[in-house]
């Protein structure tokens, strides 16, 4: 029988990062997948439809050319050679994780991994060969995927994996779900040509994102011509008389009918545990169905912990990474805790949506006496020479002494910027120490440190308040 320090289940973000750090620490581990390495993230997640939002920035430069004195005649749509793009971009990365854990020492195999003791696991590969391992400690991280909707032609609608891999750009679409995966999808495809509908059944866009910044997000998706239907309870999905879709709903106790080439289910996720053994070991799972865990990642069952989505809880690509990072020490011996203080989040929507830290209504909510920030790239000189002059940034602070609370933005490589705004939050920084902090000129990293001035008024290139 073989023997391991360390089992992962699933190359997923939190499984590969687990087992290279495992690895790193003197560790003899394998990891089990029994798709593809990356996981949902690499292969049908975060980097292809950032490749197609790629593709819709090109094509919102390129139609802003003329403003440069530069004229492009031809600007069509070559589907298939984006799809082509996206499978060499993860392709590219695929081969990257795989080099990673082999210059790392980690034994990857292909296949099923399930429990037959806390320790002891079966491996059967894709031939139906079965091995025994027996492993001192286990990482279960594989992933989760979309929950199918139980109602009448749920089957029918596509998942966010389905919908990255079409031959071609729909006429129209619906998309049920306007959280971050869906209005991702939703600015992706309107640029690039569809017609698109969002059903969602709260009353809120991108909910759990500072109000103010959603609001702004949500002039933009006007503008693009995104039809978003908030309070809207889905009921049945049908096919239509032109070899379409039609989606049954109720607004707000009113019948509404939306016909659509296709409708894209982007709403909950469920975990990827069926089938590895987890009741019969007895694994506590908690109220979202997800592996319960500690912040050691630890769950109920000594030896075994679990990571990334499969807990269900901080469903982040970043986050896996740290949580499989965390399992990793732990299950070696060091004694290693999550800390999720200041964990950011984006989105890969046209405008991009990141933010980190307290939301003004939760800061007010948490008893806070907040003050805030704001400043537009409108007034940013980087902006203004990129033409990309949407949105803001907002800085939340508690008023005594400045602390950064939060900070959220909305408009181009939010994401990229975020990642100061994330340092501030963890450093418990004031306001006044980043507006001592000297930022590149022009960069709309500037547009942090105007609105990190403006806590207290003294931002340079903002009108003084009358």
């Amino acid at each position: 029988m073989e023997e391991r320090d360390v089992l992962v289940i699933g190359a997923g973000p939190a499984g590969y990062a687990a087992a290279i750090r495992a690895a790193q620490l003197g560790g003899k581990v394998t990891i089990v997948e029994k798709e593809a390495l990356g996981g949902t993230c690499l292969n049908h997640g975060c980097i292809p439809t950032r490749v197609f939002a790629r593709a819709a920035e090109l094509l919102e430069t390129g139609s802003r050319g003329k403003d440069y004195g530069i004229a492009f005649r031809d600007q069509t749509i070559e589907f298939s050679k984006l799809i082509a793009r996206k499978d060499i971009v993860v392709k590219t990365l695929v081969a990257g994780v795989r080099m990673l854990l082999g210059e790392n020492g980690v034994e990857a195999v292909e296949g099923r991994a399930a429990f037959n003791s806390p320790r002891e696991l079966s491996i059967t590969a894709p031939d139906g060969v079965r091995k025994i391992i027996l492993a001192r400690n286990t990482v279960i991280a594989p992933g989760a995927r979309c929950r199918a909707l139980s109602i009448s032609g749920g089957d029918m609608m596509l998942d966010t994996t389905a919908i990255l891999q079409l031959k071609e750009i729909p006429r129209s679409m619906v998309i049920l779900g306007a959280g971050c995966i869906g209005m991702s999808l939703a600015s992706v495809f309107s640029r690039l040509g569809a017609a698109v509908t969002v059903l969602e059944e709260s009353n809120s866009m991108l909910n759990g994102i500072d109000g103010e910044v959603v609001s702004q997000y949500q002039k933009e998706a006007k503008k693009n011509k995104i039809a978003y239907f908030p309070e809207c309870r889905i009921q049945a999905v049908e096919h239509d008389s032109n070899d379409g879709m039609r989606v049954l709903a109720s607004l707000k106790g009113e019948e509404l009918t939306v016909n659509a080439q296709c409708v894209v289910n982007a709403e909950e996720r469920e975990p990827n545990i069926e089938g590895l053994g987890l009741a019969d070991l007895g694994i506590r799972l908690n109220e979202k169905k997800g592996i319960a865990v500690d912040k050691a990642m630890r769950t109920n069952i000594a030896g075994v912990f679990a990571a990334g989505d499969v807990t269900m809880e901080h469903m982040w690509t970043h986050a896996a990474y740290m949580e499989g990072v965390v399992a990793a020490e732990n299950a070696m011996g060091k004694e290693s805790h999550a800390d999720y203080s200041a964990m950011p989040y984006w989105t890969c929507t046209l405008p991009s949506v990141a933010g980190v830290g307290l939301t003004e209504e939760k800061a007010v909510e948490m008893g806070y006496d907040v003050k805030s920030s704001r400043f537009s790239f409108a007034g940013n000189g980087m902006a203004v020479v990129l033409g990309q002059r949407t949105g803001m940034v907002k800085l939340i602070t508690e008023r005594k002494y400045g602390r950064v609370l939060g900070v959220h933005i909305v408009g181009a490589q939010a994401a990229e910027l975020i990642a100061e705004a994330a340092m501030a939050v963890k450093s418990e920084l004031a306001a006044e120490d980043i507006g001592a902090v000297l930022h590149p000129h022009p960069s709309l990293s500037e547009a942090f440190w105007e609105a990190a001035r403006g806590i207290d008024g003294n931002a340079i290139h903002l009108l003084p308040d009358k």
